[in-house]
């Protein structure tokens, strides 16, 4: 989905940024009730992450606009979308592990001799850490989210980049 956003030509890049970043977060953090509330909606998760993708860039631009108050923000959004990174690979493997599992017991099933069959221990073994894995990352972007609710995190970022400009 392309997304627009109101740049204004004769503007300094302070000034659109300025403008855009609070639009970008506020696309961003649309997502956020649901992710937090109803963990296997994977798909909503990703849109999330696409959407703070651009926000990501963003902020790395107005790093050399703004102050150090505006560098910890783009560095907490930075985390948030690695954790979401994290999660995302997790949610495909999983998939082709079961898929994995699944084409060995199939196999399997056409086997007679007990000895010549395979294991899919170690395959279980792996779907049981990565789904536990996706569990704990989950928690800490959750916990995340919900810290940003709670003491606005729009506003932070909004106050850091009225703050001091950092010369150029």
């Amino acid at each position: 989905m392309k997304r627009n956003y109101s740049i204004k030509e004769k503007q300094t890049l302070r000034e659109n940024l300025s403008i855009i970043i609070p639009e970008m977060f506020d696309e961003f953090i649309l997502y956020s009730h649901t992710v937090t509330n109803f963990p296997l909606r994977k798909n909503i998760l990703h849109e999330m992450r696409k959407a703070g993708k651009p926000l990501r860039y963003a902020m790395e631009l107005g790093e050399y606009c703004f102050g150090a108050d505006f560098a910890l923000c783009h560095g907490e959004i930075k985390s948030s979308l690695e954790l979401m990174g994290d999660i995302h690979d997790v949610d495909v493997m999983i998939p082709e592990i079961i898929r994995h599992i699944h084409e060995i017991r199939q196999l399997n099933n056409t086997i007679q001799d007990r000895d010549l069959k395979f294991s899919t221990k170690q395959l279980r073994s792996t779907l049981r850490l990565l789904r536990n894995s996706r569990e704990k990352l989950y928690g800490e972007l959750t916990e995340k989210l919900n810290l940003w609710e709670e003491s606005n995190f729009r506003t932070r970022i909004v106050i850091s980049m009225e703050g001091e400009m950092n010369i150029i």
